[in-house]
């Protein structure tokens, strides 16, 4: 979760800071491939874009971005982010080094920005 960023992080950033870290060109995420590690790095970006852009606004009750939003950015249909998202929650919730990988993602990102990353286990 983030509090108090001093700009949004946009979805551009995310897809660098993701392809970086699964050693992915930021063209292979957007590309039509369905080979397991780009999907997983490409559904890790979805879900960290739906979660981080849009935060400044979000304590005062601003919205992240759509999921229209997203798949315009990813190249994909909505529900594709939609199931993209769902998929890296459960993931998340089963899977304790998975969840820490997010969390250093998501950690760069607000660093990045100027926020202060708080980890959602202690949310």
């Amino acid at each position: 979760m983030l509090e108090s960023p001093s700009r949004p992080v946009t979805i551009a950033e995310v897809q660098a800071l993701v392809a970086r870290a699964f050693r992915l060109d930021s063209a292979e995420l957007t590309a039509p491939t369905r080979r397991q590690h780009v999907a997983c790095a490409r559904h890790v970006a979805m879900y960290l874009s739906r979660e981080l852009t849009g935060a400044p606004g979000r304590a005062r009750g601003g919205a992240p971005a759509s999921f229209p939003r997203i798949a315009r950015a990813f190249a994909r249909d909505h529900s594709s982010v939609v199931h993209a998202c769902a998929a890296v929650a459960r993931r998340r919730r089963a899977d304790a080094g998975f969840a820490r990988l997010l969390d250093q993602l998501a950690a760069q990102l607000a660093s990045s920005s100027g926020a202060k990353f708080v980890p959602q286990e202690a949310v």
